[in-house]
């Protein structure tokens, strides 16, 4: 990607955890289980949604490899300001997918993973149900996997956010999660940039949670 991201080159990048459902109702904070960990009760608890666990780490060697391999297909990869861009376009798609509104964001998310986001919130709308996700403090944002291949350059990102989400019904009933307690909320995204492209910017292709 080029400047206008840091990294990813996202338009106004001004993309927590959206996740992938178990039931389509249940991406990012609607009703449904998410592994979280409460902060106050140190333990797991299973509230927003259905995401796909990640297997294993790679080794360090097997990573630097990686991201070697793709700074000699992308002379500008920097690793720090790509990470930089995908913090901002970690929160825009939040604050989208909360407003109920994915044109800003749109264009760097898989259509097939758009299409079960727009599902949610519509069928939200539908419910008057209101989605609440307050990123209070940021704990950590690592770039933890790389793999290239002939065709593709996929990263793997860890997000790690402490949040207070919760959701509420028309009459303003809190039906899930609290707005009165933080939790940490561990999750991975998946970017890809097609390496023939001649777009250099990233897709969010998939999500996963720890």
């Amino acid at each position: 990607m080029q400047n206008g991201l840091p990294y990813l080159d996202i338009l106004i990048f001004a993309i927590i955890a959206i996740f992938l459902v178990f039931r389509l109702k249940n991406i990012l904070g609607t009703k449904a289980e998410l592994d979280e960990t409460k902060v106050k009760k140190d333990k797991d608890t299973n509230n927003f949604s259905n995401v796909i666990s990640i297997d294993k780490k790679q080794t360090k060697d097997e990573y630097d490899k990686e991201v070697i391999k793709i700074q000699q297909i992308d002379k500008s990869f920097n690793k720090q300001e790509f990470l930089s861009g995908s913090e901002v376009f970690f929160k825009m798609v939040l604050d989208s997918f909360v407003l109920g509104n994915l044109d800003k964001v749109k264009d760097f998310i898989k259509p097939s993973i758009l299409k079960n986001f727009n599902l949610v919130i519509n069928e939200r709308k539908k419910e008057k149900e209101t989605l609440i996700i307050d990123i209070k403090s940021i704990n950590k944002i690592e770039l933890i996997s790389a793999t290239v291949s002939k065709a593709n350059i996929k990263i793997n990102v860890l997000f790690e956010t402490f949040q207070i989400k919760a959701l509420k019904d028309k009459t303003e009933n809190i039906i899930d999660g609290d707005i009165n307690e933080e939790i940490l909320v561990k999750d991975i995204w998946v970017f890809e940039r097609k390496i023939n492209d001649i777009n250099p910017n990233y897709t969010l292709i998939e999500t996963k949670s720890l």
